[in-house]
């Protein structure tokens, strides 16, 4: 057992110091090769200090297209989606005639949107890759890709869906109820489809209560009167809803 413990160590050291070698040769064909080997063995991290000083070797060469294209998805399968993305885009720009520029458009766009955080989180990402999809669309609108580009795009406007909603709700709840129907009126006419629009009327009746419910006197019936209006409108809307016994309660209470 030692002496196979041993032996894994001495192969491990030897492996090291052959790469290394390797990183300091001036053999260009034998470093393309092996980067190849180590990129189709998905050993990234090796792969990309290679492919790094082959582009440099290898510019303006026949070899130049297929030495950056790994090097962007090395970078991408590293997880490094920022710089990938920087380069997916680039490599159209410098191979401009290369049947791989459709392709590289997409994973420009389709790396902001793995970039894309939580809906909890700041949301410029999102945008930014709602933008960069819709781009590939108008630029590439027959491509195969397509549908999977307005599949993303559907998927991060739930996200930002769900950020708004949740902005909403956090006014309502620390009683910012005017702050909370601004929100809710724009979430309404953004996303009219949404799976929450039961669950946004529902809030918004209650945020007209509690504004009706809390008003100086001279504005009491206006804000009554939008109570009602808001209340009618849920009953009519959802006649069968969950809430429909909490928001009838509501209107017994003004």
């Amino acid at each position: 057992m030692k002496n196979i413990f041993i032996l894994a160590i001495f192969s491990l050291f030897l492996s090291c110091s052959n790469y290394q070698k390797l990183l300091k040769s001036e053999d260009f064909d034998q470093k393309y090769e092996s980067a190849i080997n180590y990129y189709n063995d998905a050993d990234y991290s090796r792969a990309l200090p290679l492919l790094e000083d082959l582009l440099s070797a290898f510019k303006g060469s026949s070899r130049s297209e297929d030495v950056y294209y790994y090097y962007i998805y090395t970078n991408f399968y590293l997880g490094d989606y920022y710089n990938a993305s920087y380069h997916f885009k680039n490599f159209s720009k410098t191979f401009f005639s290369s049947k791989k520029s459709e392709e590289m458009a997409f994973m420009a766009a389709y790396c902001f949107y793995l970039d894309s955080p939580d809906y909890n989180f700041d949301q410029t990402n999102t945008y930014n890759a709602i933008s960069e999809l819709e781009l590939f669309i108008s630029e590439y609108p027959n491509s195969d890709r397509k549908s999977e580009a307005v599949s993303l795009i559907e998927d991060l406007n739930k996200k930002l869906e769900e950020k708004e909603l949740d902005i909403a709700k956090l006014y309502y709840k620390t009683g910012k109820y005017k702050a909370s129907l601004y929100a809710f009126n724009s979430f309404i006419e953004k996303y009219p489809n949404s799976s929450h629009q039961e669950e946004v009327l529902y809030i918004q009746t209650k945020a007209y209560f509690e504004l009706a419910k809390n008003s100086i006197e001279e504005k009491k019936k206006l804000r009554i009167k939008e109570f009602i209006f808001a209340y009618q409108n849920f009953i009519l809307t959802y006649p069968d809803s969950n809430y429909l016994k909490e928001i009838k309660s509501l209107k017994d209470e003004l």
